[in-house]
């Protein structure tokens, strides 16, 4: 009897939360009758390190449109990839969540959304983007209340004059105007196609900066819209080969390659990807850009000397560059091309290989692992092999030569000996070197092949640059900063990045590679051109891709740290290396970007012992050596404690003179 009654108040209990939930669901959706439209958005600022302002999101991208003139093309292409049902539906469609998931799961993709459009357009008029319960609920009785209140026409046409395609364009009639400089009336089936695919990522889908995406994303746009039956298979097809002209300027912002690698990364991941907030929010968004240092790296790039044109009528090689205080992180400047209306593609976040940049990481493991730069390594011809290769691997130096000596760690730094740097990364453990590279700042997955050394895996511009910050500032890796902080329309601090140091090198070490490097841009070293340009201390190391497909010139001052990228998009290979081609122009940027500032030296820390040697044998010179002298720097403790002794021929011990006297006067 118990149980009965147990269950019967529950039943109630379950009955009256229902009644309950409902009624509060009628009074609230009752309620919303009279809901006013949602604020104006506001125009958001974007300011430069020293608070000048350099780029707004602003309103008056959107421009509304009637549905009447908007294309059938894209009304169908949208219905179709979006909401298949919307007709049919009273804002909710089960069937179409079912439907999307087994599409999703099929292609193993996002093919199709599971939110209705009359879900998607709640969601943007009156929601955020953060996932809660609450959220998901106030979703669901705002979706009524547009159900309600609007008939089918009229939420399209809102939505269609909502929804964010990308590169600023809220609505279709700004999307027609800026990917295709045509109004929204006038789009062809292959033009809807693919803007009806962008809402579901604009960044990652956007034909400017990746194009294949674009494409992929309209394939099946218009899959969708065949198995609709909204179009036949032969204008699917049609609408393929079709070739796009796309408009020549879309981005309105001088320093588009930077704000638009802060916007998609910091502030999106802050906002969790709600691009009407960033935009147009109010916000007062204050960067790391330095005007001054940007607009250097833009006409250092739009300066590169031009050796052909390719296909797309595209001047080649391309360039980027990146630069940043090495202290706090803050990047300064990034250039990911000669021009950002003719191209969108941002090099400094492209992988490329940096070629015999990446040997001062091989370098600072074997310090780590107790060399010292004096020790000595043997340029010679080797056979390495291991388990799962099919041949040996033999390396050559540059040219296909051999030094035919041994060289010191300095040495072979400095000179770029692809042996010695092999032969160290094999005998310290290759692992170590990966290892070394991805605590100072490489985040790109690398392989210990034996051809580490000479930059065969790839990784991008801007994180071999701020890889090589610990070299310049005694041993510490920084986290790169793109937004300093951001404020609300009513001043509220909403976001603030301040800089993360984490030390991650010895300072002794990292000053001993530091001071190697400062000899890579002196006579005898790869990039020797650069001491005839800039006129402080630095150091730094120059790059050459296999077969020269591309050049690289990363180096730093205690103020800056720069890397430069120059080559070909299509791998041509260039007639050049990194230190005839990069070095220069990247001196020429540094000595330009200091002009300003005031000329600072690298520091010994007080753990760094200096000690003459014999260059033969790189040990202590005897009393009566009468050779060349060579100063070398240590970590205390490591420096050599034992005497040439002859082992050079210049520190051989005389024979004593009295041998040749008589016998009667060598006697006492």
């Amino acid at each position: 009897m118990s149980a009965v009654r147990f269950i019967l108040i529950l039943v109630i209990a379950l009955l009256l939360g229902i009644s309950g939930s409902f009624g509060y669901l009628v009074y609230t959706i009752a309620w919303m009758d009279d809901l006013p439209l949602p604020q104006q958005p506001l125009t958001t600022r974007i300011y430069g390190l020293h608070g000048d302002l350099i780029a707004k999101r602003y309103l008056e991208n959107r421009m509304n449109v009637p549905l009447s003139e908007i294309s059938d093309y894209l009304l169908l292409a949208t219905i179709a990839v979006e909401d298949r049902r919307f007709f049919e539906h009273s804002g909710f469609d089960p069937r179409g969540i079912g439907r999307a998931l087994i599409n999703n799961l099929i292609n193993r993709q996002t093919v199709q959304g599971g939110s209705t459009i009359t879900q998607q357009l709640a969601k943007n008029l009156y929601l955020t983007h953060e996932r809660t319960v609450e959220r998901k609920v106030n979703e669901a009785i705002y979706t009524i209340h547009l159900e309600r209140t609007y008939s089918k026409q009229e939420i399209l046409e809102k939505y269609l004059n909502t929804i964010y395609y990308g590169h600023s364009a809220y609505g279709i009639e700004a999307a027609a105007q800026t990917f295709f400089n045509k109004s929204a009336n006038a789009l062809t089936l292959a033009e809807a196609s693919l803007l009806a695919g962008l809402p579901r990522g604009p960044y990652y889908y956007s034909p400017f900066l990746n194009n294949a995406s674009a494409r992929q994303r309209q394939k099946i746009v218009l899959d969708q819209m065949l198995s609709a039956g909204v179009i036949s298979e032969a204008q699917k097809e049609a609408a393929l080969s079709k070739e796009l002209i796309f408009r020549s300027a879309t981005i309105e912002e001088k320093y588009s390659y930077f704000l638009n690698h802060a916007i998609n990364t910091e502030l999106a991941r802050y906002f969790n990807g709600d691009y009407s907030r960033i935009n147009y929010g109010g916000y007062k968004v204050y960067t790391t850009l330095d005007s001054r240092l940007q607009n250097l790296a833009q006409k250092t790039i739009a300066a590169l000397p031009q050796m052909r044109t390719d296909q797309d009528g595209k001047r080649q090689p391309q360039g980027a560059l990146v630069a940043l205080d090495p202290e706090t992180g803050y990047v300064y400047a990034m250039v990911g091309g000669r021009d950002a209306e003719e191209t969108k593609v941002n090099r400094a976040l492209s992988l490329r290989s940096p070629g015999s940049s990446f040997k001062p990481f091989v370098y600072a493991a074997a310090l780590e692992s107790g060399f010292t730069a004096a020790d000595k390594i043997a340029c010679e011809p080797i056979s390495l092999s291991e388990p799962g290769l099919t041949e040996a691997y033999e390396p050559t130096d540059y040219g296909g030569d051999f030094h035919h000596r041994e060289l010191t760690i300095r040495e072979a730094l400095i000179k770029s000996c692809n042996i010695a740097a092999i032969l160290t990364h094999v005998e310290i453990g290759r692992e170590k070197t990966v290892a070394m590279a991805r605590k100072l700042g490489i985040s790109t997955p690398m392989n210990p092949y034996f051809s580490l050394p000479l930059g065969t895996e790839e990784v991008t511009l801007f994180e071999l640059t701020t890889a090589f910050a610990p070299f310049a500032n005694g041993g510490y890796r920084v986290r790169p900063i793109l937004i300093r902080k951001v404020l609300d329309a009513q001043g509220n601090l909403v976001m603030e990045n301040s800089p993360q140091k984490e030390k991650v090198l010895d300072e002794n070490i990292s000053f001993i590679i530091t001071d190697i490097l400062k000899g890579v841009l002196r006579d005898g070293g790869t990039a020797s051109r650069v001491e005839t340009i800039l006129n402080r201390p630095a150091a730094g190391k120059s790059g050459t891709a296999q077969e020269k497909k591309n050049v690289h010139m990363v180096g730093y001052t205690p103020q800056l740290v720069a890397g430069l990228y120059i080559g070909d998009d299509f791998g041509q290979p260039l007639d050049a290396t990194g230190g005839n081609l990069a070095a220069p122009l990247w001196a020429e940027f540094m000595e330009k970007a200091h002009q300003p500032w005031e000329i600072r030296n690298f520091i010994a820390p007080t753990g760094i012992v200096r000690v003459s040697l014999c260059p033969e044998s790189m040990l202590l010179r005897e009393p009566w050596c009468n050779g060349p002298v060579v100063d070398e720097y240590f970590v205390a403790g490591t420096e050599p404690s034992r005497l040439c002794s002859g082992e050079a021929s210049s520190c051989r011990k005389p024979s004593p003179w009295w041998p040749w006297l008589p016998l009667q006067l060598r006697r006492p």
